[in-house]
Order: structure tokens, then sequence, then C-alpha cells
């Protein structure tokens, strides 16, 4: 069986499918319902995302008027993506691909996904701006800042691990574990144990760790590759 530790030192490692079922069996999620640090956390959501919305704004209207300007199609673009109770939603970006973009189709696996890119596209993704209508989906209640990113329908395997795991009890989030680390470099199946692992450990301090840490991975706009078993606490 993969050992958590094991995994967490070497989140791009690609063990055999047998390692992975026994981890699946294995886990135990944590069944507490911590209503303390749900009710802090959705109050943080909703607050923080209404002021960032007033203060962002202006930059809203800079990054839509650019995408009008250069290519035709719409400002927002809308996937239908599994979040909590592994129920669909509408998740929102900045059009930073052209309209004939395979739909439903990550990024990663497009064939040559850079020549579906808009210019401006290239800079908002560079920059994550793309991500910021996603403070919507938090508002309402689809998202939280911090959680487990939410995937496309048509990632089967990856959602219906993290279904076997307990990932999909909580709310998808902006940026998590596997964003911080690695982010599309971690073989889908440690992605899926990093949100189980998350969700497993959730608290207002580790929220808070990966929300600085997300910061510090928009800067320096690549993973980190740190060994994260010392960042994380039993």
């Amino acid at each position: 069986m993969i050992k958590e530790n094991s995994l967490l030192d070497n989140i791009k490692t690609q063990y055999d499918d047998k390692h992975y079922e026994s981890y699946i069996q294995a886990f135990v999620p944590n069944k507490k319902r911590r209503l303390f640090y749900c009710f802090v956390k959705r109050a943080f959501d909703i607050s923080a995302s209404f002021i960032l919305l007033l203060i962002l704004l202006p930059l809203f209207l800079v990054i839509a008027t650019a995408i009008k300007i250069e290519s035709r199609g719409p400002v927002i673009f809308k996937q239908r993506r599994i979040g909590k109770d592994g129920k669909a939603f509408n998740c929102y970006k900045f059009r930073s691909m052209k309209i004939d973009t395979p739909r439903d189709c990550p990024t990663s696996m497009l064939e040559n996904p850079e020549k579906y890119k808009t210019r401006i596209g290239r800079i908002l993704r560079k920059l994550s701006l793309d991500e910021l209508p996603q403070l919507w989906c938090v508002f309402i209640g689809k998202m939280s800042f911090i959680g487990y990113r939410p995937l496309v329908l048509t990632e089967e395997k990856c959602n219906n691990m993290r279904k076997k795991l307990g990932v999909l009890k909580m709310r998808p989030g902006i940026s998590g574990f596997a964003q911080v680390y690695g982010r599309d470099e971690v073989y889908y199946k440690n992605k899926a144990i990093l949100d189980a692992i998350y969700v497993k450990k959730a608290s207002l301090w580790l929220d808070f760790k990966l929300i600085i840490k997300t910061i510090i991975v928009v800067f320096k706009r690549d993973g980190n590759k740190d060994n994260i078993s010392k960042r994380l606490k039993k």
C-alpha cells in the first residue's frame, strides 16, 4: 500500500494500480462534522469574495475589454464541473482560448493547446487571472477559496477516485494541495489522494497556509516542489 508520507515526498511518482486500490481500501476519512470550521470557512468565503469582487471590478472591466478587442466570442467561459456531493455546477473563467477549442476537455489533454490560446489568454493564464471569475462561484457557495480543483465531467477516472475517497463531500476550491504542489504535473491518482488528505486534515490553519502558499506560487508562476510532508502536521 502507498504510505502517506511516501506519496507526499514523491507526488510525481506513478505507482501500480494495486497500490492505489489498497490505499483506497485502507483510507480512513475524517467523519467529524467540524461545524465551527465549516461555519468560519463559509463566512470567510462570503466576506472575502464579496470584497475582492468589488475591489477587482476595474480589473475585470480591463480584462473583459482586452478579450473582446482581440477575439470574437464571450468574455466569460462557462464549463460544467463536478462539485460538492458529486453535483455538476457552472464554473466560470475569463476566456483564454479561441471559440473553436474543443469543449469539456482539460487544456492539458489537448494535442496542441498553444494553438488554441489567445495572446491575452496566455497572459491571463500565466498570471492566473483567468481564474478571477470563480470568486463569484465562491460567493454563491459553489466553491471555496481552498479545496480541490473541480474537474470537468469527462475526467471520470479522477472524479470516481475522489468519490471513493470521500473528497466530494466538501466544496471544490480555487486552489488546494495539488495546485500548490505540482499542478498538472501531478499524476491524476496522486492528485485525488492529495485532495483526500486535504479533506481529512482540513482546518482553518491549513487553509490559511494554503492561501499564503497559493499567493507565493502565483507570483513565482510555477508549482512548488518542496517536500510537503514536512509542512503537513499529523
